[in-house]
């Protein structure tokens, strides 16, 4: 196994990729709002792309070319009434999550880049609930590519 650190892609390649992955993401007719880059409303349901940790190359060649990886989460926020609207959250978000999946094409990434697979790294679940009883609800996910 190679115990080499990951090294991250420029921020400028990072910024692309979200943005492609973005308005790819907004192609899915099903979702309660709009998704956002990095922000949610605090008074209304919202939903938000938000990048984990940037994107980094997994695997380097000699000529330059790499496999990346770009991991996000899907954020959706809501003000729940009851258990089924909990559930529905997180029905939604895993119901976006299995369309990224099989969804073809995948996202353009622009030129010299091309996404490789989506994968759900976990199944949708609440993660923070406030004061005023708003939730955020999120699902973790990856999109591997290729740069030459």
């Amino acid at each position: 196994m190679d115990d080499k650190p990951l090294r991250m892609v420029s921020r400028a390649e990072t910024d692309q990729i979200s943005r492609k992955l973005l308005v790819w993401l907004n192609r899915y007719e099903d979702k309660p709002a709009n998704i956002a880059f990095e922000y949610l409303p605090s008074d209304q349901p919202g939903m938000a792309l938000s990048t984990i940790q940037g994107a980094y190359k997994t695997k380097e060649y000699v000529r330059g070319a790499y496999q990346g990886q770009y991991q996000f989460k899907i954020i959706y926020r809501l003000q729940p009434s009851s258990n089924n609207d909990r559930l529905k959250a997180d029905e939604i978000l895993d119901a976006i999550g299995d369309w990224a999946v099989s969804r073809r094409p995948l996202p353009y990434l622009g030129d010299g880049k091309q996404a490789t697979k989506i994968t759900c790294n976990t199944r949708a679940a609440m993660f923070a609930r406030y004061d005023d009883n708003t939730e955020d609800h999120q699902i973790l996910m990856t999109m591997d590519y290729f740069s030459n």
